[in-house]
């Protein structure tokens, strides 16, 4: 049976659904990600596919209402209809490109069908072999763009800036893991907690310790005693120069505060994505290795975990994570 909060949260799903259902140009909805599987927590964010004619740049991706992210996912129905075609045709990349948010979702809205039509062929089609074979191999190429330029980095004789692009691809590699175990990856700000839960069930721990490891997570609970709240601000307003809606999630739906019992996931959010927000002048990733600019800005460099970094730690965590990759990608399933 459902638990107060769990239906308080359903109810205001549904009500953001219906609202969305009314407003022009909006031809169906559906609620996704762990709402709709009913796996919500208390803070569970609201995934929400809208199909289209066409995309409304008008429409952010992030938005916070009443309190609570939503990320809103335009579905071009055009687009779609020839997806669901390819499949049928037997061509299964479609599947590997469709938001897994919305896998297991909940139509509320459907006058044209095929939201329905798309919600039975992703729901029985993203967990089969040739799929999760085709995910692995799409993860295994953006981990080894992000290592190029790690390596790039490393070459040039910025080790900071070369775990930034570690990071991501961890990220990738997190998603991979979950993928060969056959379980749908989860909201990123519990990264650390479900993670640590997927490689218990799995013997995969050496990999949880090397992901604590890239991410700097031992001191976690000091730093953000200790240093957020005197560079909160700064860090939040680096979010502004980032998409539409992004300082308000980051700000109410990431958790700002550090109240949710996430922190080191919350933390790996922040340390994953604030180095490469905004132009290329703007990135911290160009100035985290300029030694004025440590100087004068050690504190953001100990809340992102990139102080104290030397070009022989990063190499030793490049071999670890490549022997890492090796299991995960070039093992069968």
């Amino acid at each position: 049976m459902a638990e107060a909060w769990q239906l308080d949260i359903r109810n205001w799903a549904n009500q953001i659904a219906n609202d969305f259902r009314n407003r022009e140009g909006i031809e169906g909805v559906m609620i996704g990600g762990s709402i709709a599987r009913g796996q919500e927590w208390q803070h569970s964010d609201l995934e929400l596919g809208i199909l289209v004619e066409e995309r409304n740049p008008e429409i952010p991706y992030f938005n916070v209402i009443q309190g609570r992210g939503v990320e809103v996912i335009q579905v071009v129905r055009p687009d779609l209809e020839t997806q669901l075609k390819q499949i049928e045709d037997g061509n299964i990349i479609p599947i590997t490109q469709w938001p897994i948010q919305l896998w297991l979702g909940k139509v509320i809205s459907d006058p044209t069908g095929v939201l329905k039509e798309f919600k039975t062929v992703f729901d029985s089609g993203l967990f089969t072999t040739k799929v999760i074979e085709q995910k692995l191999g799409i993860q295994y190429q953006k981990v080894k763009k992000e290592m190029v330029q790690a390596n790039e980095f490393l070459n040039n004789n910025c080790p900071a800036a070369a775990l930034v692009r570690m990071r991501y691809a961890m990220n990738e590699a997190i998603l991979a893991l979950h993928w060969r175990h056959g379980e749908l990856p989860r909201s990123q700000n519990r990264t650390d907690s479900r993670l640590l839960q997927l490689c218990k069930n799995h013997d995969e721990m050496s990999f949880y310790t090397l992901y604590r490891d890239m991410f700097a997570l031992d001191d976690s609970d000091t730093v953000i005693k200790t240093v957020w709240p005197k560079i909160k601000g700064e860090i939040l307003d680096i979010t502004r120069s980032w998409i539409s809606g992004a300082y308000d999630f980051f700000k109410y739906a990431v958790d700002s505060n550090f109240e949710w019992g996430q922190n080191a996931g919350i933390l790996t959010v922040y340390r994953l994505y604030i180095p490469n927000i905004g132009s290329d002048d703007e990135k911290l990733l160009g100035k985290i290795d300029n030694e004025e600019w440590v100087k004068q800005n050690t504190e953001i460099l100990e809340f992102l975990g990139l102080n104290q970094i030397t070009k022989e730690a990063i190499l030793s965590l490049l071999q670890k994570f490549s022997a890492a990759c090796d299991l995960i990608f070039l093992r069968p399933i």
